[in-house]
């Protein structure tokens, strides 16, 4: 009876909904009527039903009865503005052009243009979002010299970054992992071109492309399921976003100071409407050639504790010579075929060229004897030893590019849409050369390393001949070359579909909507290495050149371009190593394909000043793959009872597949405290598949002739990670100018997954370690110890944070101090899972993240100084009870200047890393911190014009 009187009263609403075909369409806009204004909240005073505007400007009401109606439009920057609207009937539709602030007589209400009215139009969205989200605005973007995408974002509360030369690469929002994150390009998945990973390097996209970036933090059912810190999407423009014709253009050079040498940025955007503002034209292109580089010290093992000191096991000098080439376009096409009906097609492509010249030392102090200390100086005896200067060139390219076609589609109070989408991502790294000259030094010589700061080890000899020797390029003799071809695809092919129906729970408005979505996704990678040795005599002295090092004293270095000649133009006289080729060739190769069917069902409502937004998500996901079992019996080892002979390469294939259902409910309240202070509660439940590397059956092996055995393994037995997040926070519009918001979070995540090092005997299951068969076949028990590394699930991590945000355009101070805008946010993370044993923090996470910003905004300048902080945290956990790899804290300080020149023109001054702060890594171990890594890249300058019709 219960069920029936659910039912009954279920069909009522929808018949109550269908009552009545009253509907006000209307579109907002600034109040010249130049510009659409997006995510303004629209308010029909008399029935509390609010909507917010469309990226064009636009909303829509449905179901109202006749009668006289009155909306309030707000939007931040400016008052409430009532319009009144009468329907005659109850099938009566209305058109409505409301020009926003036309009626304002006082300056302070005007909507403003550049950093305000970017500061506006974020707010705009953040305070009207059913979630907990972020918006960077292209306006807001072009404020700072951020070079892509990444960069860009770090100025979010919650955000850290992390790079690669220098510049931001990967986004971390709330502590975690880039891994735990997603990335959508105009609302499609983007895949990775990173060989192993899931995580999207966000420096291959140029952030002139942008319109917007917004970062979710809590998910709704209606958004893909599997992000734990959050989602980021990227947003290109549209032409139906103008009222008018938009064309701008940017043409400036780049300055890095460390390698002295000067590139070129160039930009160009176009939108505009046609046939009666029916169809929507946007296109934009940028192109930047970067010169740069970056000197660096590091240490390829652990430290060696003697005589007090403590130095490194093999210290590297090395000297980086870099080309960045970034080439990004899109082409949007939108057309509005009537009143109720949109279909679009939007692209993007986006290229990253990265030549990269690595110059080398290798100086292994693990295998001298330790003579003595003084003064800080570790001094060393030896037999013989042997040095290697080698030359890393690599030309990587990524490419991202994706399309997808959809529309949307109204009837009556439903809206329904749908798309299909193509992306596709890869990175190439075609003829790469490794090379490595290596110099073999008698007894007679004294070496040394200075380690007063164990953080900065200096090079040092202990007397003239042995300085002389380690410089004279004569001495290092060809040794060895890897050429290198890789290539990692990953693509994915969706279909989607969503319906909502505006439906009024008793007297309160709101909606219902379900959708499904599939998503096919083909990911892999082919390496091929080749390991040559050469038939012919050539030193580092027939192949030489200087390179420009300020860190210590380098010395000669590999030239690139006769190395290139020595090895192509004579490859007759080189040998191939076949077991090196062999295993390097096939260790790394894959295949991995990932089908995930998903569903949802969720509602609406607005209760007074209550809103409430929940559901359910299913996803059905199908993985299977294929990889590689790669095992290396060295001569004497011992298998299958027969001790071999020479060095064995045995390689076989391994698959394997898996299925899993996720359910991933989602709430989120809002509740409007006054019209300007809003709070919001939320809970979403989601997952986190793993990492492709680390999941396919892939497996290393080698046996030496001990009979002691190194694996590394891919772990098909690798469960998803699951997770339970929560959120709360308070949002303050003072004035509608600014905001001061706080909030706090908690995720709890299970089976959280960690790298793990075992050491010791042979296991009994052996034969199957992780669902692999990697030693089918083979016995062996001749084996005397084990050790072997992979990932594997661990039983949980939990994450606590607090984030506070304070944005402030400081109108309300007299001329001229009217024209100063002040940002400040922070984040304060504390997150542990157990590794190796151990509590410990979460990698990539920093207790501390926070910006501080400070601009001007007045008459014909436009300033913007920035400073960005993070604080330290785990790049690697150091397995079996070895140190972690610690990032060091970073401070970066950028300043970005404007002066317009009339109304179209501007010049632009951008520096950024004003005091060229480094990047410093360490080892932390019980006594104190060694070197891991210390790199110096300079600051840099960008300079040029805009042009803006």
């Amino acid at each position: 009876m219960k069920k029936t009187l659910a039912f009954l009263g279920a069909a009522s609403v929808f018949a109550l909904s269908t009552a009545y075909a009253g509907t006000i369409n209307g579109t907002v806009t600034n109040a010249n009527g130049d510009y659409p204004l997006a995510d303004a909240e629209v308010t029909v005073q008399e029935t509390g039903r609010k909507v917010t505007t469309q990226r064009d400007g636009s909303f829509r009401l449905t179901g109202l009865p006749a009668g006289e109606y009155t909306l309030m439009i707000s939007y931040v920057g400016g008052a409430n503005e009532m319009v009144s609207v009468t329907l005659d009937s109850d099938a009566d539709t209305e058109n409505l052009v409301i020009a926003y602030g036309a009626d304002f007589e006082t300056e302070d209400q005007i909507v403003v243009i550049g950093q305000r009215g970017a500061l506006n139009s974020a707010l705009n969205q953040q305070k009207n979002a059913d979630g907990v989200i972020t918006v960077l605005s292209s306006d807001a973007v072009g404020q700072l010299p951020d070079e892509n995408v990444a960069e860009a974002a770090r100025r979010a509360a919650g955000v850290n970054v992390l790079n690669d030369q220098g510049e931001g690469r990967f986004i971390s929002i709330r502590g975690l992992d880039p891994s735990l994150n997603s990335t959508s390009l105009n609302g499609v998945r983007v895949p990775s071109p990173e060989a192993d990973a899931r995580q999207v390097p966000l420096d291959v996209i140029d952030s002139d492309l942008l319109k917007n970036i917004i970062i979710t933090k809590t998910l709704t059912p209606d958004m893909d399921g599997d992000s734990i810190g959050g989602n980021i999407e990227i947003e290109t423009l549209s032409g139906l976003d103008q009222n008018d014709m938009l064309f701008k253009t940017k043409l400036g050079t780049v300055y890095s100071n460390i390698q002295e040498e000067y590139g070129e940025k160039a930009s160009a955007t176009f939108a505009n409407n046609y046939m009666d503002g029916k169809f929507g034209v946007a296109g934009s292109i940028s192109w930047q050639n970067r010169p740069f580089g970056s000197e660096n010290k590091e240490n390829d093992g652990e430290a060696i504790e003697e005589g007090g000191l403590a130095y490194p096991e093999e210290f590297e000098l090395r000297d980086y010579q870099v080309t960045r080439k970034r080439l990004s376009a899109a082409l949007n096409l939108d057309y509005q075929l009537d009143d109720r009906n949109l279909v679009y097609l939007h692209t993007v492509y986006s290229e990253f060229q990265d030549q990269e010249f690595r110059s080398r030392i290798e100086v292994p102090y693990d295998d001298l004897d330790f003579d003595r200390a003084e003064g800080g100086v570790a001094y060393f005896e030896q037999d013989e030893f042997e040095v290697d200067r080698d030359l890393k060139d690599r030309k990587e390219k990524q490419n991202i590019y994706a399309i997808v076609a959809g529309g949307e589609h109204l009837f009556d109070r439903m809206v329904f849409d749908w798309s299909a989408s193509y992306s596709h991502a890869e990175e190439k790294e075609p003829e790469r050369l490794d090379t490595s000259f290596r110099a073999e030094f008698d007894e007679d010589l004294i070496w040394a390393v200075d380690v007063t700061d164990p953080s900065f080890p200096v090079l040092a000899f202990g007397d003239a001949a042995t300085e002389t020797a380690f410089y004279d390029a004569s001495n290092y003799e060809l040794d060895e070359l890897e050429r290198t071809n890789g290539i990692t695809e990953d693509e994915e092919f969706t279909l989607q579909a969503n319906l909502r129906r505006d439906v009024d729970f008793g007297r309160y408005p709101g909606y219902v909507k379900f959708g499904a979505k599939m998503s096919q996704r083909d990911k892999g990678y082919e390496l091929d290495l080749e390991v040559w040795e050469p038939d012919f005599d050539v030193t580092l002295a027939d192949a030489t050149t200087m390179v420009d090092y300020g860190l210590d004293n380098f010395g000669p270095a590999v030239n690139p371009t006769g190395l290139r000649d020595l090895f192509f133009d004579r490859i007759d006289e080189w040998e191939l190593n076949e077991i090196d080729t062999a295993i390097n060739s096939n260790v790394s190769d894959y295949s991995a394909n990932e089908d995930i069917y998903a569903a949802y069902v969720m509602g609406k409502v607005d209760i007074d000043k209550l809103r409430l937004i929940g559901g359910v998500r299913v996803e059905q996901t199908e993985f299977d793959a294929t990889g590689n079992s790669v095992f290396l019996a060295e001569e004497d080892s011992e298998v299958n009872g027969v001790v071999q002979t020479e060095d064995t390469v045995i390689i076989e294939e391994l698959s394997s597949e898996d299925s899993y259902t996720d359910f991933l409910p989602s709430f989120n309240a809002r509740y409007e405290i006054t019209p300007d202070f809003i709070s919001r509660a939320g809970y979403y439940a989601s997952i986190v598949r793993p990492n492709i590397g680390s999941v396919v059956p892939s497996v290393a092996i080698e046996q030496n002739d001990d009979n002691e055995v190194e694996a590394e393994l891919g772990n098909p037995d690798l469960d998803r990670q699951k997770a339970d997040n929560f959120d709360f926070t308070l949002e303050y519009y003072p004035g509608n100018k600014s905001v001061i918001s706080g909030g706090i979070f908690y995720k709890t995540i299970e089976d959280y997954i960690v790298p793990v090092y075992v050491d010791g005997d042979l296991p009994d299951d052996a034969d199957r370690l992780n669902g692999v068969p990697f030693v089918d076949n083979y016995d062996l028990s001749a084996v005397e110890e084990f050790q072997f590394t992979y990932a594997m699930n661990v039983d949980e991590a939990t994450l606590f944070g607090i984030e506070l945000n304070y944005q402030q355009a400081l109108d309300m101070l007299p001329a001229p101090f009217d024209g100063f805008i002040i940002g400040a946010n922070y984040t304060y993370v504390d997150g542990e899972t157990t590794v190796d044993g151990r509590d410990q923090p979460l990698p990539q996470q920093s207790e501390n993240v926070g910006n501080l910003i400070f601009g001007y905004d007045k008459g014909i300048f436009d300033l913007r100084l920035a400073m960005s902080y993070r604080d330290e945290y785990i790049d690697e956990y150091g397995l079996d009870g070895d140190p972690n790899r610690v990032i060091l804290d970073h401070t970066q300080l950028d300043f970005s200047g404007k002066v317009r020149i009339n109304d179209q023109f501007k010049y632009y001054l951008d520096l950024k890393n004003i005091t060229d702060e480094p990047f410093k890594a360490v080892f932390r171990a019980e006594d104190g911190d060694y070197l891991s890594q210390y790199e110096e890249y300079g600051w840099s300058v960008q300079t040029g014009f805009t042009f803006t019709y």
